[in-house]
């Protein structure tokens, strides 16, 4: 499940919660997650300290150097506000930096939220301790809510505070650890408060465009990691397209009158017929899941990679938390084809959409048309 977790990135506001009021129990969240956040910083160190060190090992140093050329490729050729980011060190010792949790009703899709001044309403929330990230989600659990939470590598607080490199990023192929810098650097610059979704998939969509800019900048090496990088891509594309159909499939069954299933009695009682959509909820998962193995995974580039996929667990929230990444990408690439790749009029673009009331709508209708498909030719 390991690949599941790594789709996914923690743009989570704890740090930027610590610098907000709170009440009732998130006080206690925003008091515990600003300490954490604060004594990371403390114990970061400036990257250009770190590159100085004369026992400093080749591998780190190549990959630190990467970092820093992607930072100033964001910032000087994307036009992303970068900030303070990425400009210190913080070594996690091997660990996970945080952890994400987010949650949904079980007989609906309607996540979770928690809401804080300013950043607004957010539909997952990061934590520094697994302990704590895991009592939240048995709460959340107990009073009958899916839940999903993954470790994660890299976090954005929207440049409020000096966000370090995380050790454990290291450990990612240049690839994804510059995708991971340009997507969350994407964060600093472009932000919906209240609008996760919208939040999380231009961050996607940044990241793998500016990614594929930065490299074709580094000659041969770089069109080899282009091209690893287009394989992982379209793979990416196909399981998209296949938790879509699966997201589809479930707001249709929860959509449905119990009493129109099979063997089932109407029911007008709320919570009997909540339970029974809960309960028969399993076939459509696990449909979604024969049909990876069947259509998905032989068409995958490295269907190894994307094993844990065939058993993905029985949750909205972990359905809910892939497609908040990975929602309207063809909208983006469309919008950004519009401009002819001038990463600047895109961004001008997103700061335009993110002003407006809804900026998936405001997206799609400056997207220009899809090509017309050609007609099927006529019998004689």
């Amino acid at each position: 499940m390991r690949a599941i977790a790594r789709r996914l990135r923690l743009p989570l506001l704890t740090a930027l919660a610590a610098a907000l009021p709170g009440c009732g129990g998130s006080l206690k969240y925003v008091l515990v997650q600003g300490y954490s956040q604060l004594d990371m910083l403390a114990h970061s160190e400036p990257i250009a300290d770190v590159l100085a060190r004369d026992t400093l090992d080749a591998e780190t140093r190549r990959k630190l150097t990467l970092v820093v050329q992607a930072r100033d490729f964001a910032r000087d050729t994307l036009g992303l506000t970068v900030g303070d980011s990425f400009q210190l060190f913080h070594d996690t010792a091997g660990k996970p930096v945080a952890y994400n949790l987010s949650a949904s009703r079980q007989d609906r899709f309607e996540p979770y939220a928690w809401t804080f001044p300013i950043v607004g309403r957010i539909d997952y929330l990061g934590f520094f301790s697994q302990a704590d990230a895991e009592a939240a989600a048995a709460d959340l659990q107990r009073r009958g809510y899916d839940t999903f939470t993954y470790a994660v590598n890299a976090y954005s607080t929207l440049g409020w505070f000096p966000d370090p490199l995380q050790s454990t990023l290291l450990n990612e192929w240049d690839g994804e650890l510059a995708e991971t810098v340009i997507h969350e650097l994407a964060h600093n610059t472009v932000y919906v408060s209240g609008n996760s979704t919208f939040n999380e998939s231009l961050a996607t969509f940044i990241g793998q465009t500016g990614v594929e800019l930065f490299f074709a900048q580094q000659g041969a090496a770089g069109e080899t990691t282009i091209a690893a990088l287009r394989t992982r891509h379209a793979d990416a594309t196909l399981l998209n397209a296949w938790l879509i159909g699966l997201y589809d499939d479930l707001s249709a069954y929860y959509a449905r009158d119990p009493g129109q299933q099979a063997c089932r009695r109407p029911s007008r009682e709320a919570g009997s017929a909540a339970a029974e959509k809960i309960a028969g909820r399993e076939a459509v998962f696990q449909a979604a899941r024969d049909r990876f193995v069947r259509d998905v995974q032989p068409r995958l580039a490295e269907p190894d990679r994307y094993a844990g996929w065939a058993r993905i667990p029985t949750s909205n929230a972990f359905v809910l938390a892939n497609r908040r990444y990975n929602l309207d990408l063809d909208v983006f690439a469309a919008v950004y084809a519009g401009t002819g790749g001038d990463f600047a009029a895109f961004l001008d673009v997103l700061w335009a959409a993110a002003a407006s009331d809804d900026p998936f709508a405001y997206l799609q209708n400056v997207a220009p048309p899809a090509p017309a498909q050609p007609a099927a030719p006529r019998s004689p």
